[in-house]
């Protein structure tokens, strides 16, 4: 029973410590508040979240630079506007979607809707509130949408993108200038006796 006093000590260390805080002497000062962190995204890096992960937390992701991986398309709305939600094993219940508006940036999807619909996809973008995403006008506000829809199909949040792909990368809109280019290694030409 000797050992177990480090470990007594470390666990108080760990739960309680974090709780103890030190309160200067004499009077009390005012304390400036803490400064807003920068908003990620701005060096490249991309916040990778599920889209019903997304529509939950938009009012904190808003602006940042996004990658939305497991999206299943629920519906093509225009050709640069589509649904997603969270591709998973049991449908969401109806009251429990969490939905997140796709509208592409300068650009539409190349592929037919019908092949599309039911589909996993990968979307890249920055995340936008449905409001933000309205009042801004980088891209038109799909017709289709009106408050009572956007209701009843529980779309919470939305993303501008600038790229849809496939699990593998394919781009699957017509972008040219952000198109992904799949990995394909040159053929090897082997020599007799190699």
């Amino acid at each position: 029973m000797t050992h177990a006093t480090p470990l007594v000590a470390l666990l108080f260390a760990v739960t309680l410590a974090p709780s103890i805080v030190a309160m200067p002497d004499g009077p009390a000062q005012a304390q400036e508040p803490a400064a807003t962190p920068p908003r990620m995204g701005t060096d490249g890096v991309r916040i990778t979240i599920r889209p019903s992960t997304l529509a939950q937390q938009v009012s904190e992701l808003a602006g940042h630079a996004v990658r939305v991986p497991y999206a299943r398309v629920v519906g093509v709305l225009e050709p640069n506007a589509f649904l997603i939600e969270t591709d998973t094993q049991f449908r969401p219940f109806i009251g429990n979607r969490q939905r997140v508006v796709v509208l592409i940036d300068r650009g539409a999807l190349r592929v037919p809707a019908a092949s599309l619909v039911s589909s996993t996809v990968t979307v890249l973008g920055v995340a936008r509130t449905l409001l933000g995403m309205q009042v801004t006008r980088e891209v038109p506000w799909p017709s289709a949408l009106s408050r009572d829809h956007v209701e009843r199909l529980e779309i919470r949040a939305a993303v501008l993108a600038s790229s849809v792909q496939t699990a593998e990368g394919v781009e699957l809109t017509d972008l040219p200038s952000r198109t992904s280019q799949l990995f394909v290694p040159e053929p090897v030409a082997l020599q007799p006796g190699e």
